[in-house]
């Protein structure tokens, strides 16, 4: 399936979104702060409002087209959005609110029911086919509405913040679950985010939105190894820790904003502010303060403990809030440890880049 070409733009209320894009077949996440310019985009792509300038290219059909006057209306672009309040009628049960799309199709019962019938069992949810979605968890509705988009079988497919209405404790499931479902369909999908942790799950390509731009492209690993700006760091989960370099005779160490003396490569480095970046997969976490080559050692307590696959990222609050992501294995080893663990944070010399800020 061929996938999205755009470029658009349009006024925001505090500044220009100008953005040039392309969508292949599969995920790509759209990550970004909140009035980044996010959904914006999608309502743009999906025909509810128009951009000033620019052009939209589905495959080999225009869609937009400022200079040839072109405009599809929302029903001829086959784009499927699912919104982030879901928009399902309360009225209907499940099955109907699936069967929707195809309704407006004028497609005779018989047919609507087989598709209706092979879309919920695709989905692992036909059990549900008979209950009103104000019936639902979260979950199930956020299923509901990706079933009622999919079986009109889109050419590009929008999700704007699919997990963030759900309760916190629901949605690793559901980012399994969308992983999978994605995965399998290979729909050139939008995937519209400002939670780091969602991008972990759909990683493999990634465009960074803020005010209005795209900032940076490429994998998840890319944006924690390579951010182009504080604002990238931060959202691609890497650990930020202001402070002041200081020379102590012909040495020269950080000193944090919460105290804390730190070394690092502090090479081109004027003394003054600054700010010192280290990735969460170069932390490690002990029980007791380890010895050994010279290292960065930050005790501190667990705040926040996310399972990711075979991954887990660990929050620690001290005078420094740190990241660490470490193994599965390593952290079965440590006995499962959760929030209110007191551990020490380590990170070697070299793993630590200082820059001025």
């Amino acid at each position: 399936m061929s996938g999205l070409d755009c470029r658009v733009q349009y006024p925001l209320a505090q500044y220009e979104l100008a953005v040039d894009l392309s969508v292949k077949p599969g995920v790509t996440v759209l990550l970004g702060p909140n009035g980044a310019g996010k959904t914006s985009l999608l309502r743009l792509l999906a025909g509810l409002a128009k951009p000033r300038a620019g052009r939209i290219k589905l495959g080999d059909r225009l869609l937009f087209d400022a200079h040839k006057k072109i405009d599809l209306p929302p029903e001829q672009r086959r784009i499927g959005m699912v919104f982030q309040d879901l928009a399902l009628f309360p009225h209907l049960n499940v099955r109907q609110n699936t069967a929707f799309g195809l309704s407006l199709r004028r497609l005779a019962k018989s047919a609507i029911n087989q598709q209706v019938e092979t879309m919920l069992d695709r989905l692992g949810i036909s059990q549900l086919a008979e209950r009103r979605v104000t019936t639902l968890s979260g979950g199930e509705r956020q299923k509901v509405a990706l079933a009622r988009t999919l079986i009109t079988d889109p050419h590009l497919l929008l999700l704007d913040e699919p997990t963030a209405a759900l309760d916190p404790s629901a949605r690793g499931a559901i980012r399994r679950w969308l992983h999978q479902i994605l995965g399998e369909l290979q729909i050139p999908t939008l995937l519209v985010t400002h939670d780091a942790e969602e991008v972990a799950w759909f990683r493999k390509r990634v465009a960074v939105i803020e005010k209005g731009q795209i900032v940076q492209r490429g994998s998840y690993h890319q944006l924690l190894r390579e951010p182009q700006s504080d604002f990238v760091a931060r959202f691609a989960g890497i650990n930020l820790i202001n402070g002041e370099l200081r020379e102590q005779g012909n040495e020269k160490i950080f000193l944090s904003s919460g105290g804390s003396q730190l070394q690092g490569i502090f090479e081109g480095v004027l003394p003054g502010p600054a700010t010192l970046a280290v990735a969460p997969w170069e932390v490690a976490l002990f029980a007791v303060p380890p010895g050994g080559s010279p290292q960065n050692v930050i005790p501190g307590r667990v705040i926040e403990r996310i399972v990711l696959g075979d991954r887990v990222r660990v929050t620690l609050l001290s005078t420094e809030k740190l990241v660490a992501e470490i193994s599965l294995k390593a952290w079965q080893q440590m006995g499962e440890f959760g929030v209110g663990t007191e551990l020490y944070a380590v990170f070697k010399t070299r793993e630590a880049r200082v820059m001025n800020t």
